[in-house]
């Protein structure tokens, strides 16, 4: 494996682990996407070489 495309980790609160995580790794939510399909609100954070 050369890199880790992205993490999914399931939370009760995508606003408040969005706060945590941009907290812990020093990057804010830039996005929010909602996956109808899947009925999950998903948010991103940046790590990493862009």
């Amino acid at each position: 494996m050369n890199k880790v495309e992205h993490i999914g980790i399931a939370v009760n609160s995508v606003k408040l682990a969005g706060e945590i995580y941009a907290k812990l790794l020093n990057t804010p939510v830039y996005k929010t996407e909602t996956v109808e399909s899947e009925h999950v609100l998903t948010a991103f954070l940046r790590s990493g070489p862009k």
